[in-house]
């Protein structure tokens, strides 16, 4: 009995440890995230779906100023002003054009969240330090309050050790399916254009606008 006694304490006090530990990482980097005015970043999503044998990697890049995004992922451009949402696929010059509270809704990163998504709607839990690529980083796992209404269960965050900077993100999908976000490159507080978050028809000869608003 007192063996055992002395097992619950010690797993007590090593998830007391974690929650502790993953506080603190997120409390700094959510002040730090504070004195973000704007952020330019660039980065590289990989797609991992066993199930249907996929394997996908593309690079991208994001201006960002509060709410408001310009996103280019290569195939597809994804641009707001915070109110109104314009998807562009190149392939078919089709310009979708929706509110951004209708489509936003569940979905696990954008550019406006991915720097404090820790912020709302998530528990964390602080796993262990990893080495990858001869850095240090503390890995996070976020589970969210509500799963059954997200089509994740867990986004691992991978925090590097010596910037304090968020540099990848592991978001695990219920049917089996990942998405690898990594930060290539990182520019807080640069100095964006207005117009970059409104997309802008005339770049795009013969545009076919769909608007989806009601």
């Amino acid at each position: 009995m007192k063996q055992l006694i002395f097992t619950l304490l010690g797993a007590i006090l090593v998830i007391s440890a974690g929650a502790q530990t993953s506080d603190k990482i997120l409390n700094e980097l959510s002040a730090k995230a504070k004195n973000y005015n704007s952020v330019y970043a660039e980065y590289t999503s990989r797609l991992i779906d066993k199930a249907n044998d996929l394997d996908i990697t593309q690079s991208g890049s994001a201006y960002v100023e509060g709410e408001k995004y310009n996103l280019d992922l290569g195939d597809y451009k994804m641009v707001t002003d915070g109110e109104t949402i314009w998807t562009f696929d190149k392939s078919t010059n089709d310009c979708y054009i929706d509110y951004l509270e209708d489509v936003s809704e569940g979905e696990a990163m954008t550019p406006s969240k991915m720097f404090t998504i820790w912020e709302q709607d998530f528990k964390h839990e602080y796993k262990e330090t990893v080495t990858e690529g001869g850095k240090a980083y503390f890995l996070i796992n976020l589970y969210p309050n509500n799963p059954a209404e997200r089509n994740f269960h867990t986004i691992q965050l991978y925090v590097d050790k010596a910037k304090m900077e968020v540099s990848k993100f592991v978001v695990k999908g219920r049917e089996g399916n990942d998405i690898i976000y990594t930060i290539t490159k990182f520019t807080p507080n640069k100095e964006i254009p207005a117009n970059q978050f409104q997309f802008d028809e005339k770049k795009h000869p013969g545009v076919n606008m769909i608007d989806n608003r009601i």
